[in-house]
């Protein structure tokens, strides 16, 4: 499997200075290989009102460190699933992050 795509993950840590201060955030850089959210996923997901969109997929599952939010072309995600695989990759299956949530 060729990591071809690249990933933004995101760590927030609280503000340093006050509860109403925007979170600080980590940024860092990791390959990995994006493929669909299969159908049956889809469908199970949206009846947990879950919308995923992509499945990102790490050949090493230490490369994730817990990250909540990830970046991809520009637009925010949110990881709402993680899974090692039997090869010890990881993917992470993510929805569009919005401003209400």
């Amino acid at each position: 499997m060729m990591r071809s795509d690249v990933l933004t993950l995101i760590a927030e840590s609280p503000a340093a200075h006050g509860i109403f201060d925007a979170p600080t955030e980590t940024k860092r850089t990791v390959f990995c290989f994006v493929r669909s959210v299969s159908s049956n996923e889809y469908y199970r997901a949206l009846e947990q009102s879950l919308h995923p969109e992509f499945v990102f997929v790490l050949t090493d599952y230490a490369e994730y460190a817990g990250e909540k939010i990830c970046e991809y072309n520009g637009v925010r995600y949110r990881i709402t699933r993680t899974y090692v695989t039997a090869q010890q990759s990881i993917e992470l299956t993510v929805e569009e992050a919005t401003v209400d949530g």
